[in-house]
């Protein structure tokens, strides 16, 4: 036997309650970011063929004004989908320490997904800047878009910031259920921790405006993207792990 699986039987009760939670929160996860980029894509894209119709001067800056705001829903969707997940894996038998995988996984792919859309949206927002003969001036974080590697690196490290918040949200959750709403308001800012680190490290979001203009080498600032961004979300990870190995959901 072993500890996943059952030799002949296919996946032990463990892998199954990972996978379950896995499935459950990558779809809520999933469906909230359709809403929320379809509802980016309409404003960043007729935004500044409203202004130019006007005769204004947009800068490009409709995205990356609000912060990189994905790592919110995402956050959102870590307290809600975890709070919804939570009595129910439990009273099918599941483990915490399941309902932490599945979650973390389903966070890696729902973050994978926010990266794609990040890079597509950002591109698609310069396409229409250069149609209107506009200068763009978005932020692109510490990689550019220029090239493949640019792609790729953004992809990353928008995945690792998404997989960062979706923990962060789910530790929130069970600091709410563990110590109620006025010790489990005041807990939020530490368990923050994590998030600010990724947005520092990937220089996304509105933790990392002051480092915006910092001068940083190409290489250097790939490894602390990609290195901070990765550190952020395995702190995330355990602190999610930690919030929740003890908690039990309080009645509806």
């Amino acid at each position: 036997m072993t500890s996943g699986t059952t030799a002949g039987l296919g996946p032990g009760p463990h892998a199954r309650a990972v996978a379950a939670a896995r499935r459950r929160f990558l779809r809520v996860l999933l469906l909230a970011g359709a809403w929320f980029w379809t509802g980016w894509a309409l404003i960043v894209l007729s935004l500044p063929l409203i202004v130019a119709r006007w005769g204004g001067v947009a800068d490009g800056l409709t995205y990356d004004a609000a912060g990189s705001p994905a790592r919110w829903p995402a956050f959102a969707i870590g307290i809600i989908a975890t709070g919804a997940l939570l009595r129910t894996h439990l009273a099918a038998g599941g483990t915490r320490r399941a309902l932490v995988e599945g979650i973390a996984r389903a966070a890696v792919l729902g973050g994978l997904a926010f990266g794609v859309a990040t890079v597509l949206l950002t591109l698609a927002e310069r396409g229409t800047f250069a149609a209107l003969d506009r200068p763009w001036q978005g932020a692109t974080g510490a990689f550019g878009l220029d090239g493949p590697a640019g792609v790729a690196g953004t992809v990353a490290a928008e995945s690792l910031v998404i997989t960062t918040y979706a923990l962060v949200g789910a530790a929130v959750l069970a600091g709410y259920q563990r110590w109620g709403g006025l010790r489990g308001t005041l807990a939020i800012v530490p368990l923050l921790v994590p998030g600010v680190l990724a947005d520092l490290a990937t220089r996304t979001g509105i933790f990392s405006i002051p480092l915006r203009d910092a001068a940083v080498g190409p290489v250097l600032g790939t490894a602390v993207a990609l290195g901070g961004g990765a550190l952020a979300a395995v702190l995330a990870a355990l602190v999610a792990h930690h919030m929740l190995r003890s908690v039990v959901p309080r009645p509806a």
